[in-house]
């Protein structure tokens, strides 16, 4: 059980790594983040499309055209994926600040029709207004978004890392 937990402790070190290595990359630089994922994906769609359209090409006896339905578009996706990586990202932005607007839209209406029977309205008045901001700041600035998952990232890889750092202490908990 104790080589379970060191291997589980090892993995999760080299987790934690990269996870700090992500997160200080899409704080520093989120759009050359956006630009080499998206790369990265765009290039594996492509591999994928070639290996169908060889293996369809390969067979001597046609099984289906899936092969070469799979395959034709999966090239065509993964070029379109390794040329539009600005749109990527905005669609990112405008789905993630959308849903906070959304959010924030819905709580000024809750605020505003509970005017007359909640005396604590102005609270919830104050919070849909800032999730309103929020909202079009997040659809509006590029790159907010990357930023904030790789702050995330970088708070999580810390801490566990941390605690990491402590667990040879208190191993004596886990027997």
């Amino acid at each position: 059980m104790n080589n379970l937990i060191i291997k589980k402790d090892k993995s999760s070190i080299i987790t934690s790594l990269l996870f700090l290595i992500l997160g200080i990359c899409l704080l520093i630089n989120p759009a050359g983040m956006v630009k080499f994922i998206t790369y990265i994906i765009g290039v594996i769609f492509v591999v994928y499309g070639s290996i169908k359209l060889y293996n369809y090409y390969k067979s001597k006896e046609s099984i289906s055209n899936i092969q070469l339905t799979l395959g034709i578009t999966a090239i065509v996706v993964g070029i379109i994926i390794m040329f539009c990586n600005g749109v990527i990202e905005f669609v990112i932005r405008l789905i993630m600040g959308g849903f906070i607007l959304a959010n924030g839209i819905n709580k000024l209406i809750v605020a505003l029709n509970s005017k007359e029977t909640n005396n604590k309205w102005t609270t919830l008045l104050a919070i849909s207004i800032i999730l309103i901001v929020v909202g079009l700041y997040v659809i509006l600035k590029t790159n907010i978004v990357l930023s904030s998952i790789g702050i995330a990232l970088i708070i999580y890889s810390s801490i566990d890392l941390i605690s990491y750092l402590i667990y040879p202490k208190n191993k004596d908990i886990i027997k």
